[in-house]
């Protein structure tokens, strides 16, 4: 263990020259910019009434087999105005994700819901099982998978037609990226930037983690805190991103002074001069103590797009209940993954 905590202090403590380093891609079609403390940006005070929409899902697995997977997917949207809700909306159904072929093996998707507003096209969800965007490793997808797939897709489907309730300049606000990085994705993607630009509404994303490293194998996030630039700010820029699967302009934000956390931030490229003016809102709305520095527009949707256990729970018990006679044949299909589930209770 001492030798474990002296390499650990080792890591924490070595003398990098930060300003030195550049992001590191391992696409092409990334071209980073040097690190520089030039390259931070003052947040100023917000002088806009535009709205912010938050928009966020959430799925959670209520039956899984090696054949099938049965999901709840939660879409939420927030609507907020000089910091106060004006209104929200809400959104679920069911996916039923199943093995399907011979020579090769796909799995397909079927979705129910009274309400099919914001539905994927269930043409955009047959994937090989071994997609190559969504396999890790020489392996077969796990079915599980394509449920956060299809969850994406809702919320893009979702941001697109939340815009017919947006005015001018309004804007727009995902959880996560506005990169394309699997089968069908940039499809609609690209439909939620036709319609933003149709009507005048900027299309934004922040994530809550990024795995982005330097070339020298810090974290790029660790390296921008290193150099302790004081207030709200923005860096930029960070990369010139030339990819149809990624049409963004990448940004990191503080969004609070006291805050010690940053943010990968994303704008629609062709919406890039209006960044400040975002930011400043979306700072605005980054107040609230529960999380120093986080929108709380996104706190709230992150929190009413989770699925629960004890829904889980119940949705599973209600099913099993109408299923009949037929339980016991859905347990065959269960207990073919449920062994690692019985060893951990045990545990």
């Amino acid at each position: 263990m001492d030798a474990l905590i002296e390499e650990i202090k080792k890591k924490l403590s070595s003398n990098v020259v930060f300003e030195e380093e550049t992001p590191k891609f391992s696409d092409a079609s990334y071209k980073p910019f040097k690190i520089s403390k030039n390259n931070f940006h003052k947040i100023e005070k917000a002088g806009s009434s535009k709205k912010l929409a938050f928009i966020d899902g959430g799925n959670s697995e209520i039956l899984k087999a090696a054949d099938f997977s049965l999901n709840l997917i939660r879409v939420y949207c927030s609507i907020y105005k000089a910091n106060k809700k004006i209104k929200s909306k809400k959104y679920e159904f069911y996916s039923l994700v199943y093995a399907e072929g011979k020579d090769e093996i796909f799995y397909k998707a079927k979705l129910f819901s009274e309400n099919k507003e914001i539905l994927p096209d269930e043409k955009d969800l047959s994937f090989s099982s071994f997609d190559e965007s969504l396999k890790t490793g020489i392996h077969r997808i796990n079915i599980s998978m394509i449920a956060n797939v299809i969850r994406r897709f809702s919320e893009l489907r979702m941001a697109k037609n939340i815009i017919e309730e947006l005015d001018n300049e309004d804007i727009l606000v995902l959880d996560g990226s506005l990169q394309s990085s699997t089968t069908n994705e940039d499809g609609y993607l690209n439909e939620l930037f036709e319609k933003a630009l149709e009507k005048n509404i900027l299309v934004s994303a922040l994530s809550k983690t990024c795995s982005i490293m330097t070339e020298k194998g810090n974290s790029l996030i660790s390296v921008l805190g290193a150099l302790k630039a004081q207030g709200r700010w923005n860096y930029s820029p960070v990369a010139e991103i030339n990819s149809l699967k990624h049409q963004a302009e990448m940004f990191f934000v503080k969004l609070h002074e006291k805050s010690r956390h940053i943010f990968r931030f994303e704008v629609y490229k062709k919406q890039k001069h209006r960044i400040d003016e975002t930011l400043s809102l979306i700072a605005e709305n980054s107040n609230d103590p529960v999380f120093l520095g986080y929108p709380y527009g996104l706190i709230e949707a992150d929190r009413f797009a989770r699925v629960s256990n004890k829904e889980m729970d119940y949705f599973k018990t209600k099913l099993v209940l109408r299923l009949g006679s037929m339980a016991d044949r859905l347990n065959e299909h269960l207990n073919v993954r449920n062994a690692h589930e019985i060893l951990d209770k045990l545990s």
